[in-house]
């Protein structure tokens, strides 16, 4: 089946992408970006071990520091929204928006691929972050493939950012990543860098109604 680059933060989503990738037959390669996110060692920490747990080839941890102390996400001590203060079906931009990351780490993971000789890049990319952050809708995976196939080596062929959980709201992915049996209970979700999720920003609180509602019980501790 080939190779596949798998761009993983050590979340839930690009977990069962990356899941889905080696199910598949692929000999999987995890990139891991750290950009300044205050959650940086919970991450590395959980990608690491689902490295482990899916089997994958190799995974390379890159850093930037292009991003660090721009956004609410990416400055240590900054305000996240928390409780109340988030809205889970809101269709307009948070505080936690990082500035075209996707864009960014999609063209890191496309250079990895290219070396490798890989034909598919996997994101997690999901309908219910997509209603307010642009950079995981359809569109935006269709405009990034169309520029790869500009982007790369005359001797080279283009790989493909392959979106397969795109149309999914989280209830469903986790639904799917049980079935598959991902290591759920390996991913880190929280936007915070605490021992345990906090269980109140916006991240902890899709994670938990995805769970609820996919009536699959829940294997992550919460602060509150």
């Amino acid at each position: 089946m080939g190779r596949a680059v798998c761009l993983c933060s050590g979340g839930l989503d690009s977990t069962v992408a990356a899941t889905i990738a080696r199910r598949s037959g692929m000999d999987v390669y995890l990139i891991h970006v750290s950009y300044g996110q205050q959650a940086e060692r919970r991450e590395i920490e959980a990608i690491e071990r689902i490295a482990d747990a899916i089997g994958a080839s190799d995974l390379m941890c890159s850093r930037i520091d292009l991003f660090r102390n721009i956004s609410a996400l990416t400055t240590q001590g900054a305000r996240i929204p928390r409780g109340e203060e988030v809205s889970l079906d809101s269709e307009s931009t948070p505080p936690t928006w990082v500035y075209c990351r996707n864009t960014v780490l999609l063209s890191m993971a496309a250079a990895y691929a290219e070396y490798l000789g890989a034909h598919s890049i996997y994101v997690g990319f999901n309908a219910e972050e997509a209603m307010s952050y642009p950079d995981n809708r359809p569109e935006f995976v269709e405009q990034f493939n169309a520029l790869l196939e500009k982007a790369v080596a005359s001797f080279s062929r283009p790989p493909k950012v392959v979106a397969p959980l795109v149309d999914m709201r989280k209830k469903d992915i986790v639904r799917l990543g049980a079935d598959l049996k991902a290591p759920l209970e390996l991913t880190w979700s929280c936007y915070l860098n605490g021992e345990i999720h906090c269980g109140t920003c916006g991240s902890c609180q899709h994670r938990r109604r995805g769970f609820v509602e996919a009536g699959i019980p829940d294997p992550t501790e919460y602060q509150h």
